[in-house]
């Protein structure tokens, strides 16, 4: 069987599904899929296999039936900067996978899945997710900056990763995330994740315009 064959055995996910995840993620599990089936990893490959898995996110503006090529490398060239490493590789010989991509795409599987989850989950649980979720965000650079008072030097890219998202996410799911997190920080009592979300919100309004 031809790497053409086997990518397309993947079956696209149900846009609801994918919709509030971010491109970067969506390709980093795409490629890992690719690696599953045996298929070379080649930019070529990625793209129409991320394609194939999640066709509204990476169609053609105006040709849906297409590939964006040009999105999804950017996507790769943006996971396999030094700042994330999320993969490894070049273009022009292909790309690797690493530890680090295998859990990026670990996660997303998860999130991919959550949307079927049933709603009537314990409440330990619920609350050990917010608790993970403040911790993450208290290990992000963007709070890293804040409270080592270099919160001037706080950048949109920051922000974006932060919120699980990157500069090319749309502004509502950014929105989304970021009331979420403020919610979350509300609820646990939070108070030095508040100021610093308050901090953001003040600054970054542009990115989440929580004033709708």
């Amino acid at each position: 069987m031809t790497d053409k064959d086997k990518i397309k055995e993947l079956k696209p996910f149900d846009a609801k599904s994918y919709n509030p995840i971010d491109l970067d993620r969506l390709v980093i599990y795409a490629t890992v899929e690719l690696e599953k089936l045996g298929v070379e990893l080649s930019l070529e490959n990625i793209i129409v296999g991320a394609f194939n898995l999640f066709p509204k996110k990476f169609s053609l503006s105006g040709y849906l039936e297409f590939p964006d090529a040009t999105r999804v490398e950017k996507c790769l060239w943006r996971c396999k900067s030094k700042k994330r490493q999320w993969i490894g590789g070049k273009t022009p010989h292909g790309y690797l996978i690493t530890d680090k991509t295998r859990l990026i795409s670990v996660q997303t599987e998860a999130q991919l899945s959550n949307t079927v989850l049933k709603k009537e989950q314990k409440t330990p649980s619920r609350l050990r997710r917010k608790e993970g979720i403040l911790k993450e965000t208290k290990d992000s650079p963007a709070y890293s900056k804040y409270v080592s008072g270099k919160a001037e030097s706080i950048s949109e890219a920051d922000v974006c990763y932060l919120l699980q998202g990157t500069l090319d996410s749309p502004r509502e799911l950014l929105r989304e995330n970021f009331l979420s997190l403020k919610k979350f920080a509300k609820e646990l009592e939070c108070e030095d994740v508040l100021i610093f979300l308050n901090l953001l919100e003040n600054r970054f309004s542009f990115l989440f315009n929580t004033s709708e």
